[in-house]
């Protein structure tokens, strides 16, 4: 078989419900000099081998539920083309997005990862989703680099710059010096990734959106973890690589410490809403030694605490209520 000039992954378990329109955002691309290795990990919800007869394009690889990060590595690891795209099965591309990378990797032979804006596609107040051709239009005369988002981008990936993975192509060679993602990570392996990434080659953003990234329950977005992975891969960076890579890509040490407070108030936030008050408390106490937003993260912690108490006192009379009735 001919190498193709760009291979495509596309990890999926139990995706059914939104995978043909991932694969048909690829496999209508204009740029059609590709393979897309689909890498069905463990997926117990459709028969995955049926779309590879769809397109003599598409490969499915199984795997046994080893994890997303395990699946974009054996994806590299198996794909042939000179550059490797990333999608994740419940998102869409737009119209011309690797017409536009491809053409931009030509004119910069210097850049190993060429990446864009994406639009957060949010579910109708029914339930569903709008049509992906009502949002996304065609983006192949896309010849512009944003320079707030491309160069040297360690310190700005530090400050809070984000590149969505379902947006980014890289170079084979950025892969292969820098290996896979990090399959012992739960949270946090693409900000890694992309950490490695930019302590070797520039990072260039397409100035306009080339993706919708579907916002859901299932989404990386909804997921809470106990841990902050965002707080300790920056610690994590800044202890392995310092905080600077070259001139002009440099965050100073305030910037780094705010950066920090945000990370820890944000993951506070969250937990206070949505997860368990003990961590909510913890963080917004690390947000506070930062000196990131005082007096909320105060008020946060105080609240958290007097939460804990009540829900401490509570649980302890429920206990005690039995022994009381059987008085």
């Amino acid at each position: 078989m001919n190498q193709p000039r760009v291979s495509v992954v596309i990890p999926v378990r139990n995706g059914k419900d939104y995978i043909q329109e991932a694969l048909d955002s690829v496999l209508q691309q204009s740029f059609t000099d590709l393979e897309l290795l689909l890498i069905d990990d463990g997926s117990t919800d459709d028969d995955y081998d049926r779309y590879a007869l769809q397109d003599e394009r598409v490969r499915v690889i199984h795997l046994t539920g080893t994890g997303v990060s395990r699946a974009r590595n054996v994806g590299m690891a198996q794909s042939r083309g000179e550059f490797i795209a990333f999608l994740d099965a419940d998102d869409v591309w737009f119209p011309g997005k690797l017409e536009a990378q491809v053409r931009y990797f030509d004119a910069h032979p210097d850049v190993g990862v060429v990446f864009g804006k994406f639009i957060r596609w949010h579910a109708l107040p029914g339930g569903g989703f709008a049509p992906a051709s009502s949002l996304t239009i065609n983006v192949s005369d896309l010849t512009e680099s944003d320079a707030e988002r491309s160069g040297w981008l360690y310190a700005r990936l530090l400050k809070g710059l984000l590149v969505g993975m379902n947006t980014a192509v890289i170079r084979r060679t950025v892969h292969q010096a820098i290996g896979g993602f990090n399959e012992s990570m739960r949270q946090g392996e693409d900000y890694d990734f992309w950490l490695k990434s930019s302590r070797i080659a520039e990072m260039h953003s397409l100035n306009g959106s080339i993706a919708l990234y579907r916002i859901h329950g299932a989404s990386a977005m909804h997921k809470l973890s106990d841990e902050n992975h965002l707080a300790n891969l920056i610690k994590v960076a800044t202890l392995r690589w310092n905080i600077n890579s070259r001139a002009g890509d440099e965050i100073t040490s305030s910037e780094l410490n705010r950066r920090l407070g945000e990370a820890n108030f944000m993951h506070g936030y969250s937990h206070y809403w949505g997860g368990n008050k003990f961590v909510a408390q913890k963080s917004f106490i690390q947000s506070l030694s930062h000196g990131h937003k005082k007096t909320r993260s105060l008020i946060y912690a105080i609240l958290c605490c007097s939460l804990i108490i009540v829900k401490t006192l509570t649980g302890h009379k429920d206990q005690q209520q039995p022994a009381q009735q059987n008085k």
